[in-house]
């Protein structure tokens, strides 16, 4: 496959034919909802569709459980429920196991390219999901493969839309069946919450309107690291109606070695060495 070309393969089921085939760039540097600045982002529409876009690198061993979850958190909504997953610079199964992974709400698309980096993965998941969507009616939810989302993910993130947030930033949990005891004192004591509010930003967990995620540009493709604190400093620096709740929340994984040197499992692998007491502050 071209380093310049992706595949998109709807989920299909006992069709015979196998999944159909479309050529996309990989290359764009925005989404299609960035070529036009919206007028009404003040006004809260009522929000019609919810595109999930999540990032994979050699995620076969945490994908189906991640999209189980989704399913289950889409089934508590009232509108459709889309999830692409951009399989990036893959080696194993992750994009054969994704469209195998039996679903009751969701549809899943995969696009299958080489953007060597989640900014600009992340990018093109969004940029597929968003095609023909409405963008001030259409909820981009983000989340990571190796992430396990709640029932009520959604339903809260569609909340808080209707209150006027055009992006809300959620919290990180670690699984505690696979966290050690010791990592898992040092990240609750690290972590700070402060009642319903906190101060993290993860692309893990980050909701955002369509239109405003195309006002300021969406996903940097340009940023190797802390693409979710870009992309949320340019909501804020527009003015937008950003909240940082605390009861959006998922479950990551407590992996100490990660794709990136500097991201999320790199803080974890500095608690873990006691090396930091404030590695998570700034997350």
């Amino acid at each position: 496959m071209p380093p310049d070309s992706a595949i998109v393969r709807p989920l299909q089921r006992s069709t015979g034919s196998g999944p159909r085939r479309t050529r996309l760039p990989t290359t764009s540097r925005r989404s299609p909802t960035a070529r036009a600045r919206p007028t009404t982002l003040s006004r809260p529409p009522d929000i019609a569709a919810v595109v999930v876009a999540i990032p994979a690198r050699d995620e076969a061993a945490n994908i189906a459980r991640s999209l189980r979850s989704i399913d289950a958190a889409a089934a508590t909504c009232a509108v459709p429920v889309a999830v692409v997953i951009a399989a990036d610079t893959c080696h194993d199964e992750t994009a054969g196991l994704a469209l195998a992974t039996p679903t009751s709400t969701i549809t899943v698309r995969v696009a299958e390219g080489r953007w060597r980096g989640a900014g600009r993965a992340r990018a093109a998941a969004v940029e597929v999901a968003m095609t023909g969507a409405d963008p001030a009616r259409t909820w981009i939810a983000n989340t990571d493969a190796d992430c396990v989302v709640p029932s009520g993910w959604l339903q809260r993130q569609l909340r808080h839309a209707q209150s006027g947030a055009h992006a809300v930033a959620g919290i990180v949990t670690l699984d505690r069946a696979m966290t050690p005891a010791h990592l898992m004192a040092q990240f609750t004591a690290t972590y700070k919450l402060s009642g319903r509010n906190h101060r993290h930003v993860h692309a893990a967990n980050f909701g955002v309107r369509g239109d405003a995620y195309g006002h300021v540009g969406g996903w940097s493709t340009h940023t190797v690291l802390g693409e979710d604190h870009d992309l949320w400093r340019r909501l804020v620096r527009a003015g937008l109606c950003v909240v940082q709740p605390t009861d959006v929340s998922v479950t990551t994984s407590s992996r100490t070695s990660g794709r990136i040197v500097g991201g999320f499992a790199s803080a974890l692998r500095r608690l873990e060495r006691h090396e930091s007491d404030d590695a998570l502050t700034a997350s």
